[in-house]
């Protein structure tokens, strides 16, 4: 797994704050001419991988980043590791599931967005804990998203969330090949945004 980098180059020196400059190799403008780029929600949440089976999840696995020791050895990208139903700090994976509609998932190891009451506070004002299978296009799409820094700047805080309840998007994700490219949030943004990534 890979994290998705942000669309704008980060100054490290003034706290990662983001500046107006598009990452290098990246130009969304021309992307957004290919109709096979999407802009989707990004959703707040817990990055999570199920493994189904017949409709069933067999497997739960949630997202590990590497720590501090690991970054100093080069490990920069995060990955995943096993959940458990008998681990308390796992219980909410499994809440999720059961509240996912697996019916219409076909088999095989599907990443998503853990979602709901108990997750990152619920900033969607969602009524239970579900899951969101990015993997298989689920995330709302957003069109004629812009691209440039000040029009970004001034249009992410006015967007309300396709899948939650009366709130805000947390940001944008741009797809391109099924793989995601480029994200932005609403608070890289903010002056006194101190985010890493």
């Amino acid at each position: 797994m890979q994290k998705i980098p942000t669309i704008f180059e980060r100054d490290w020196n003034n706290n990662g704050k983001i500046t107006n400059q598009m990452i290098t190799g990246l130009s969304l403008e021309a992307l957004t001419l290919d109709k096979s780029v999407k802009a989707t929600e990004k959703l707040d949440g817990t990055n999570v991988r199920i493994t189904i089976r017949n409709y069933i999840a067999v497997r739960a696995e949630k997202r590990r980043n590497p720590d501090k020791i690991q970054k100093a050895k080069g490990i920069i990208e995060p990955w995943y590791v096993d959940a458990s139903e008998f681990d308390s700090q796992d219980k909410y994976i499994f809440d999720g599931i059961k509240n996912t509609d697996l019916s219409i998932i076909p088999d095989g190891e599907w990443s998503g967005e853990l979602l709901g009451k108990n997750i990152q506070g619920n900033p969607l004002n969602l009524d239970n804990n579900q899951i969101v299978f990015f993997s298989l296009g689920q995330v709302p799409v957003f069109e004629d998203v812009p691209t440039s820094y000040e029009n970004l700047k001034e249009w992410l805080p006015k967007q309300k969330s396709k899948y939650g309840n009366n709130c805000g998007i947390e940001g944008i994700v741009w797809w391109f090949a099924g793989k995601p490219i480029g994200k932005i949030k609403v608070k890289d943004f903010l002056p006194d945004n101190r985010s890493r990534g």
